[in-house]
Order: C-alpha cells, then structure tokens, then sequence
C-alpha cells in the first residue's frame, strides 16, 4: 500500500476473520489493534516503521491512540500516489522522533521542529495506513482505476440490530491509526500527516481512545468494566497469525501480508449502565 521497503498490506478470510472479513466494507483497510504492552513505557522508545508487515497490527499496544479518516478530494491519481508517498516518508520520520516540515500544497511551511514535541521523543509510535472501500468505488464510480483492485472479501458491512450510524462520522477513503505511549505523540502525527494531505485529502472524522494498563499479563478494563480483549489470538504465534490476521493467497497480490481494520463507535451510556 504505502511502501518504501515492501511492506504488504492484506486482508484474510480464514479463521476468524472469515466473519471479520464481511464485515469491512462501511469502515477501512489494513490494520488492528495488537495486545499488551509488557514494559514501562520509555519515552525514547522506536517501534520499526518498515518491515513485513505494517506496524501497529500487532504491536504490543501503547496507551494512548487517534484514528482520523479522510475522503480524498483530488481527482489526479497522480495526487493520491503522491500523497501516500509523502506520508510513508513523514511516517518513518515520525516514529524516530524526527521532526517533519513544509506541506504537500499551498505556501504553508510549518515549524520543521514543533514546541509541543520538545523532550517527548516517539513514544513507541506507530503509523498505520489503510484504504476504505471509497477509494476503489464511489457512487458507482471507478475513481482512480482501482476498481478491479478491491479485496474480493473487502464487502459492506450488514445491519446490526440497534444500529444508529451518523454518515459523517461513517466510512472514509483513507485511514490513519496512530498509536503512541504519549497521547500528545500521537496526535502530532496524526495532525502532521493531515497538514501534508492539504489539497488532496481532508478529514472526515477522527477518534481518540486509550487503554488503561492494568500491569503485564493482565487484560484490562473498560469503562463498563467488562475486559477487553481477553479472546484475542497469541500475537507471538506466529502461524497463528498466518491463519487468522495476515492475508495469504486468497487475497490480491499488493495485500497479502496484511489485515483488515473495522471501526465502530460503541455509545457507552454510564450513567444508565450504573442505574441498573
């Protein structure tokens, strides 16, 4: 997808994930959540931004998260190309605490070295990208040529009982999962991969989140109390992996060797919750 290195980005409809799979198409492509973080976190800590397989999928995970999706607005393919290649490069900077200067359009020349990042350091940050199903098709239009590119698994989501979704905050062409120890960390990234996107790609929702670390080998907690997570497969099993998480051969060739990433806002009505 976004490459320098052959980083391969995928879908699989084995395991799990063969429900998983249908279910993809209302939100985006090619990433996940991993499982815990088992150290302190360390400021100055790097996560790698090429290899195999994206970071981020199975990351151990950091605290703190941003995802913002974006509808591309350009209608030059040339300009969607470019601008993945711009934030490949801002991604590898980003996650080495570099900083990352001028914009992708207009006479904006933002500060190379930002104040809010002095003495924060990368934060275990990782930058994961994905495609949405806009991106392929829109209104029954072939945008950018990429029609007969779309995952043959890559489908709409089905109906839910009691679902309630805001359109605008729904779907999207392009995703970013940004994923730090230091939520300061990962909204600079983010923000930074929005301000080169000026011109081609503007935001359509974003969201915010964060996991509560309840010490190594626990699973934690969410608001409700319930445990989060507690069925996910072993990250460290590496053919588990192949088998429920990276795509293999059923997928197209630019997305084997990675996943699938479903989005979706659960409203968490505490108060009520505490009354019963």
């Amino acid at each position: 997808m976004i490459r320098r290195d052959p980083i391969r980005l995928g879908s699989t409809r084995r395991g799990f994930l063969a429900a998983a799979a249908g279910l993809g198409g209302a939100s985006l492509v090619a990433l996940s959540a991993g499982a815990r973080a088992e150290d302190e976190p360390k400021p100055s800590a790097v996560e790698p931004f090429f290899g195999p397989h994206q970071a981020g999928i199975v990351t151990p995970p950091q605290g703190r998260a941003y995802f913002a999706a974006f509808d591309v607005t350009a209608d030059n393919r040339a300009d969607v190309a470019k601008l993945l290649s711009d934030w490949t490069d801002a991604g590898a900077k980003l996650t080495l605490g570099e900083p990352v200067g001028g914009a992708a359009a207009g006479d904006y020349a933002a500060d190379p070295d930002p104040a809010e990042m002095q003495g924060l350091g990368p934060a275990r940050l990782t930058l994961t990208f994905g495609f949405g199903a806009g991106l392929f098709v829109r209104d029954g239009r072939d945008r950018f040529g990429l029609a007969d590119r779309r995952p043959e698994a890559f489908v709409d989501l089905p109906k839910f009982p009691g679902d309630q979704l805001a359109p605008a905050r729904t779907g999207g062409d392009l995703l970013v999962q940004a994923c730090a120890d230091n939520a300061q960390v990962a909204f600079h990234a983010a923000r930074t991969l929005t301000r080169l996107a000026y011109g081609v790609a503007a935001i359509r929702w974003v969201q915010s989140g964060f996991v509560s670390d309840y010490g190594e080998g626990e699973t934690p907690r969410n608001l409700m109390g319930f445990k989060d997570g507690t069925g996910n497969p072993a990250i460290a099993d590496a053919k588990e992996m192949e088998a429920v998480v990276w795509a293999g051969d059923e997928a197209p060739q630019w997305m084997r060797g990675g996943s699938y990433v479903v989005v979706r806002r659960a409203r968490m009505a505490l108060e009520h919750w505490e009354r019963m």
